[in-house]
C-alpha cells in the first residue's frame, strides 16, 4: 500500500506542476492547443479554464472507454486534478500577482520556456507513477491503432483539432502556442534522458490490477 500511496503522491506532484505550467503559459500568452480549447470554452460557458479541462477530460475518457482502451486510476485523477491545480494557481496568481500578464516577446520567451520545463517535469512525474495514461494520451493511442498514420501524426492531428475549435470559440493563442508544441517534445525527451526514465518500459496499472491489489490488501488486513 505504501508503494501505491507514493505513486499517487508522485502523480499529484505531476498534476500540480502541469497546473503551474498552465498558469505561467496563460500569463505569457502561450497556451498549448488543448488549453486553447479549454480557454475557448470559458468564452461560451460560465466556467473556468480548469473546469473546462475537467469537462474535456471526462468526454475523452468516455471516448476512450468506447474505444476499449485500458484505463487506470491515474486516467481519472488526471482529468480531475490538472484542472483543479490550474484554477488554484490562476486564482493564487490573481490575488498575489506573482506572474504578471506579459505581452512583450523578449519577456514572453523565457516564460514560455519555463512553462515548458515545468510542464515537462509534470508529465514525467505522472507518467513515471505508471498508474494510467492521461485521457488525451489514451485517445491518441486509440486513434493511432485505427488509422494508417504514425503516433506523432495522430498527436498533431488531435492537437490541431483542439486548437482550431478553441480558436473558433475565442480561445487565447499566439506564436507561443506553436512554440510550446515545438519545444514540448524535446524538453520531455531531455528530462527522460537526465532521469534515466524509459517511456517504452512503462506498464500502466489498469483498474482491474488496482482492484485486484486492493482486494488482496483488504484480505490481508482482515486476516492479520
Amino acid at each position: 500500500m505504501k508503494v501505491r500511496l507514493r505513486k499517487i503522491l508522485r502523480m499529484m506532484i505531476g498534476f500540480a506542476l502541469l497546473g503551474l505550467g498552465t498558469m505561467i503559459s496563460k500569463q505569457a500568452g502561450g497556451l498549448n492547443p488543448w488549453n486553447v480549447l479549454n480557454d475557448g470554452m470559458t468564452h461560451v460557458l460560465p466556467i473556468t479554464i480548469g473546469r473546462a479541462n475537467q469537462i474535456v477530460g471526462v468526454i475523452i475518457i468516455c471516448i476512450d472507454i468506447l474505444a476499449r482502451e485500458h484505463l487506470g486510476i491515474g486516467t481519472v485523477l488526471n482529468a480531475i486534478f490538472i484542472g483543479t491545480f490550474s484554477d488554484l494557481f490562476l486564482n493564487l496568481n490573481a490575488k498575489l500577482g506573482l506572474v504578471p500578464k506579459v505581452t512583450s516577446l523578449p519577456l514572453q520567451l523565457p516564460l514560455w520556456l519555463l512553462a515548458g520545463v515545468i510542464s515537462g517535469f509534470g508529465i514525467y512525474y505522472y507518467m513515471s507513477a505508471e498508474m494510467g495514461s492521461g485521457p488525451r494520451d489514451s485517445l491518441m493511442l486509440a486513434v493511432t491503432r485505427r488509422v494508417p498514420f504514425q503516433v506523432g501524426m495522430c498527436r498533431m492531428a488531435l492537437e490541431a483539432m483542439a486548437f482550431l475549435v478553441g480558436a473558433l470559440l475565442g480561445g487565447e493563442f499566439s506564436i507561443g502556442t506553436f512554440i510550446s508544441v515545438a519545444i514540448g517534445g524535446p524538453i520531455l525527451q531531455t528530462i527522460c534522458k537526465l532521469t534515466g526514465f524509459d517511456v517504452k518500459k512503462i506498464h500502466n496499472e489498469s483498474f482491474a490490477e488496482t482492484w485486484a491489489f486492493l482486494k488482496g490488501w483488504m484480505k490481508d488486513r482482515k486476516n492479520a
